[in-house]
């Protein structure tokens, strides 16, 4: 009995000698990246007006959750004044972090913000809002597509 417990404690002591400690490097939060303004003046108007039925973007269990003025807002209007008031600071922004996250580090041309909404003949993937881009067969001359590019790709001018 004695020798199987000093076998046992040390196996513990070899085991926990042979851990090492994992440090997980943090990566960069892909909002410092992106243009919070640029967002605001180009995308985020794109986003609500084509993307924040409350069955697509205005759900707030989706992974690209959009408050919009008389749709989904982030404190439950008690009246339609409220409903329909111009977005707060708060939900302005909380629009601006739902999309960042969709900012990761790829090619811009393969981002699902652009890829997702376009034709499926032109790449596009499978959107169950159907494809939202048009312009060349493409759609990627659509001004929207643009705006979307123009500010991932950290060209986007406030217009």
């Amino acid at each position: 009995m004695y020798r199987s417990r000093a076998s046992g404690v040390s196996a513990m002591i070899l085991l926990v000698g042979a851990c090492t400690t994992v440090a997980n490097e943090a990566i960069p939060d892909p909002a410092t990246k992106l243009d919070e303004t640029v967002f605001r003046c180009n995308v985020e108007p794109i986003l609500v007006r084509q993307c924040s039925y409350n069955g697509c973007h205005g759900n707030p269990a989706g992974p690209l959750r959009v408050y919009s003025p008389g749709k989904l807002r982030a404190n439950r209007p008690t009246n339609i004044d409220d409903a329909i008031a111009p977005l707060t600071e708060a939900e302005h922004h909380a629009n601006f972090r739902s999309t960042v996250g969709f900012g990761v580090d790829l090619a811009v041309d393969d981002n699902p913000l652009l890829r997702k909404p376009l034709p499926a003949a032109a790449g596009g993937f499978e959107h169950v809002g159907g494809a939202i881009f048009s312009g060349n067969s493409a759609g990627t001359s659509d001004p929207q597509y643009i705006a979307i590019h123009d500010w991932l790709s950290g060209k986007g001018v406030c217009k």
